[in-house]
C-alpha cells in the first residue's frame, strides 16, 4: 500500500523531484503544467491552472491512503498524454432514473468533452480484492456512475501498490462498447446502448458479455483517448511480485478445481501443457502473443483452443522431441 511513511520513495520511483525540502514536483511538458506534493502542509496539488477539475477538497490531503491512489492514477493519466483539461476528480452526480447519487474518483473526458472513462481507485490489495469480488454478484457504484454519463465508454477499477522497491498498477477494465458483430448474430441478446438503468447495464455485462473484463489496455497503449487492445507482446508482460505468488496458486487451484481437475497428477499435466505453451508463444511470437485470452469482443473459446493446441504441438516437438498431430481446419 502507498502510505504517508513511503510516499517519497514513491515519488522517487515516480520521476519526482525534491524542488526544496518536503516539496516534490514533477513537470509534463506537453501540457506545461506540474504535480506536486507538499508533505508539510501534507496537500496532493494538481494543476488545475491547467484545466483539471477537483470537486472535493478533502482528494488533497493526506488523510485517507485512496488519495495517494488516485494521485498516482492521475499521475498515469498525464504521462499517457491525457491533457489535465479532460480530468475531473470527484465528480457528483444525482440521485434519480435508477441510479444512485455519488462521487466518482476520476473521470476522463474525450477532446468532445464527453465522459470516456470512470476510474474507481481503491487501496490495494485486500479494499481492491473485496471491490471487485461485489462487482461479480451485484452493480456496485462505478456502474451507476457510467449510467449517469451515458457517454462512458469504458470503467476501471484501479489500484497502486508500492511492492519489492517499485509502484506496481493493478486494474480490472470493463468495456461499455457494444460489439455489433456479437449483438448481429443472435437477436437475444441486449445491448449497452438500450440499457436505460444500471441493473440494465450490468445484465447486459453480466449476461452478453459474460462479465468481460481486461487487465491490460488502460495504459499500455502508446496513445491516450484508445483504451483496450487486440494485440499483445512480451512488453506487456508484468513479473509477478513476491505478494503475487501465493495469490496466483490460490487463482489456479480455483479454476482447477471449477473445472473438475481434482487429481494431483492430472492438475500438474494440465499445468505444464499450459507453461510449456507460454514459452513457446513467448519464444516465437514475442510480437503478437497467442496465449492471451484477448476477450469477447475480439475472441471466441474455439480460436483460442486452436492456438493453444498449436502451440502445445509446436512445444513438443521443439523442446521433447515428440510428434503431436495438429490438424487446422
Amino acid at each position: 500500500m502507498i502510505t504517508k511513511q513511503n510516499l517519497k520513495e514513491v515519488l522517487k520511483k515516480l520521476n519526482f523531484q525534491e524542488i526544496k525540502e518536503n516539496y516534490f514536483s514533477k513537470k509534463f511538458e506537453n501540457f506545461d503544467c506540474n504535480l506536486e506534493v507538499d508533505f508539510q502542509n501534507e496537500k496532493l496539488v494538481y494543476p488545475e491552472n491547467s484545466g483539471l477539475k477537483i470537486n472535493d477538497r478533502t482528494i488533497s490531503n493526506f488523510k485517507a491512503p485512496e488519495n495517494f491512489v488516485v494521485f498516482e492514477c492521475v499521475n498515469r493519466l498525464l504521462e499517457q498524454g491525457y491533457n489535465p483539461k479532460h480530468i475531473e476528480l470527484e465528480p457528483k452526480w444525482q440521485v434519480g432514473h435508477g441510479a444512485s447519487g455519488g462521487k466518482a474518483d476520476v473521470l476522463v473526458k474525450n477532446n468532445l468533452g464527453n465522459s470516456y472513462l470512470i476510474i474507481e481507485c481503491k487501496t490495494a490489495v485486500g479494499e481492491f480484492n473485496n471491490a471487485w469480488k461485489q462487482a461479480q454478484t451485484k452493480p456496485t457504484q462505478i456502474f451507476s456512475y457510467a449510467q449517469q454519463a451515458k457517454s462512458t465508454e469504458f470503467i476501471a477499477l484501479y489500484a497502486s501498490d508500492f511492492v519489492d522497491n517499485e509502484v506496481r498498477p493493478e486494474y480490472y477494465l470493463i468495456s461499455l462498447k457494444d460489439n455489433e458483430d456479437l449483438l448481429k448474430n443472435n437477436s437475444k441478446l441486449k445491448s449497452f446502448r438500450d440499457a436505460t438503468s444500471v441493473e440494465e447495464i450490468y445484465k447486459v455485462w453480466v449476461d452478453t458479455y459474460d462479465q468481460e473484463y481486461a487487465r491490460l489496455g488502460l495504459f499500455e497503449n502508446a496513445r491516450a483517448y484508445d483504451i483496450g487492445k487486440n494485440k499483445f507482446s512480451t512488453d506487456d508482460l508484468k513479473t509477478v511480485s513476491s505478494k503475487d505468488i501465493a495469490g496466483k496458486y490460490h487463482e489456479f487451484a480455483t479454476i482447477l478445481r471449477q473445472h473438475n481437475v481434482s487429481g494431483r497428477e492430472n492438475a500438474f499435466d494440465k499445468l505444464v501443457n499450459l507453461f510449456l505453451c507460454k514459452v513457446v508463444d513467448e519464444k516465437d511470437n514475442s510480437k503478437d502473443l497467442s496465449f492471451y485470452w484477448k476477450g469477447k469482443a475480439y475472441d471466441d473459446p474455439f480460436s483460442l483452443q486452436d492456438r493453444l493446441q498449436k502451440l502445445y504441438s509446436v512445444g513438443m516437438k521443439k523442446f521433447l522431441g515428440e510428434d503431436v498431430l495438429y490438424f487446422i481446419i
